[in-house]
């Protein structure tokens, strides 16, 4: 069952829940019928309505414990979810951000001394749960295969960071970094994750090929139906931002970064 499911199934016991604020989602459900064809609950009359009554509350609890198994823990994980949701998606959870990381120095992280490099020629890339990081130089970058050649582009005196999912602000706002550098693809997305992390790092800037234009006319592929640009990149009066909104928004193809680790 959904969240929904659980607030209202919770809150009948109180006699004071009229059938009108009840989603239809939850009245039509076969679990709401069973339980007024066995008697377990009614809809007495209440004013111009009628109010949901349990009126065999052993039956009921019966009922919630078997639904919504565990009614006391609601840390909002998956495994809770599964437990009082039987659905691991029902509510969205936290889940700590995770942050591969490569370079050729000595950086502080989660306040331990590392050597990246070593862990970098050694392992090619060092983990990293909710990252507090200090250096000099840091490149965010997008995509994983990108990310594991991004010296190629950029040089070795970057702190290279690659989160397991989406950039969120949250995530990085224990960064610290005198420089740093946003190495997305060239589309919507792109776009939006740079912008997630200059509103973070203002002096953040997106790294552009001198040769971008050529890259573009002869290396851009069709745009994904389901990318659409944001609120904040339609907004943004960045002219990097705007050059590629314009552009992508005209020819309805983006660049992908992996062409600039070709080898």
């Amino acid at each position: 069952m959904k969240p929904t499911d659980y607030k209202y199934y919770m809150a009948f016991p109180s006699n004071t829940v009229s059938l009108s604020s009840v989603p239809k989602t939850v009245r039509n459900s076969t679990h709401f019928q069973n339980l007024l064809d066995a008697k377990i609950i009614d809809l007495e009359k209440s004013g111009r309505g009628r109010k949901v009554t349990v009126i065999k509350p052993e039956a009921y609890a019966e009922f919630v414990a078997k639904h919504f198994p565990d009614t006391t823990n609601d840390t909002q994980t998956k495994a809770a979810n599964i437990r009082k949701f039987r659905n691991s998606k029902a509510r969205k959870i936290y889940t700590p951000p995770v942050f591969l990381a490569r370079g050729f120095k000595l950086i502080n992280i989660n306040g331990k001394r590392v050597d990246l490099k070593t862990a970098t020629e050694s392992f090619g890339l060092f983990a990293v749960k909710e990252p507090n990081l200090t250096t000099d130089n840091v490149c965010f970058v997008e995509n994983l295969d990108t990310f594991l050649k991004a010296e190629k582009v950029l040089g070795k005196n970057h702190v290279f960071l690659h989160r397991y999912g989406r950039i969120g602000t949250d995530s990085i706002k224990n960064i610290s970094a005198k420089k740093v550098v946003v190495f997305v693809d060239y589309d919507f997305n792109g776009l939006a994750e740079y912008l997630r992390v200059k509103s973070v790092f203002p002096n953040a800037i997106l790294y552009m090929p001198d040769n971008f234009q050529v890259l573009f006319d002869e290396f851009s592929v069709t745009l994904n139906g389901r990318q659409k640009a944001t609120k904040a990149i339609m907004d943004s009066p960045l002219s990097e931002v705007v050059m590629i909104r314009e552009l992508v928004a005209k020819t309805n193809r983006f660049l992908e970064q992996e062409i600039l680790t070709d080898d």
